[in-house]
């Protein structure tokens, strides 16, 4: 049996850190891992359940659509990831092991390095529970409890991960500075990170002007980035942009709170692609 991959290795251990829900697939579609914050949604243990292969976790979890229709599975975000090799966002119905339906709403994208080509796909996910589409409400926030250290352990190994990736992936700290952004950032952003290195990332705004797709200004603690790290829930949107570049750019982001052992605030990472025109 072939040994995994150092980005399934460093997915896993990341994802086995993080509170936000995550699931693995390999390039087959099986499903390698699922983390403990996705057990409550998934309805067992990933312990209880092991590898599961393809054909099985689609009949086992029913992906629907809003009207409760069967997804086919070429529509699935896990198999655009793997066949088409493209990020996609979805809400749906999913049934968990336990019987239990809910609606769930993610972002899976593929896991593609130019080393080693593409060796899976990640799910991203959250239970939808209100009909504002509100995911549900985050712990509250301990003030003394410990902030983020860009020398965590899970902030080195998203660091390891995303600099082999070629998924464009932002990372900012629990005070809003920037971090990080990896390397397949950079052509969206228009400027390599070596030449910023850590700013708040309030300070972007005027150089990005971010806008709806109708052309109105969207405020700083609208942006996904900030209500992750803020509001401590995940966020999809999609907007406008100008890069530090100067050109002006169309995309799809999803930022979810950077949440890590004893449920420790550590930020919010933003992962985004380019949308069509």
């Amino acid at each position: 049996m072939s040994q995994p991959g150092i980005e399934m290795v460093l997915m896993r251990q990341l994802a086995s850190y993080l509170a936000v829900p995550i699931l693995i697939v390999d390039h087959k579609r099986d499903l390698l891992f699922f983390n403990e914050s996705a057990e409550p949604i998934l309805g067992r243990r990933f312990d209880e359940t092991g590898k599961i292969h393809r054909g099985e976790w689609t009949a086992l979890f029913r992906p629907a659509d809003a009207n409760g229709c069967p997804i086919p599975p070429e529509e699935q975000p896990l198999t655009r990831a793997i066949d088409r090799g493209e990020p996609s966002h979805r809400r749906s119905w999913l049934t968990g092991l336990d019987g239990v339906s809910r609606v769930i709403e993610g972002v899976v994208f593929p896991l593609e390095t130019r080393e080693s080509g593409l060796v899976g796909a990640v799910g991203i996910f959250w239970e939808v529970r209100d009909r504002a589409g509100a995911p549900p409400s985050p712990p509250a926030l301990d003030g003394n409890r410990p902030s983020c250290s860009r020398h965590a352990v899970e902030v080195i190994l998203l660091r390891r991960l995303a600099d082999r990736l070629l998924m464009p992936i932002i990372v900012q700290d629990a005070e809003g500075r920037l971090l990080f952004y990896n390397p397949a950032a950079e052509p969206l952003i228009g400027r390599p990170f070596a030449e910023l290195g850590p700013i708040q990332l309030g300070d972007w705004y005027g150089a990005f002007q971010p806008t709806d797709e109708d052309g109105a200004p969207i405020k700083v603690e609208d942006h996904p980035l900030s209500v992750a790290r803020v509001q401590q829930q995940p966020c999809y949107r999609r907007f406008l942009y100008q890069g530090l570049d100067g050109v002006k750019r169309r995309v799809d982001a999803t930022a979810f709170p950077l949440l890590g052992q004893c449920n420790r605030h550590l930020g919010a990472v933003g992962i985004f692609w380019e949308g069509s025109r």
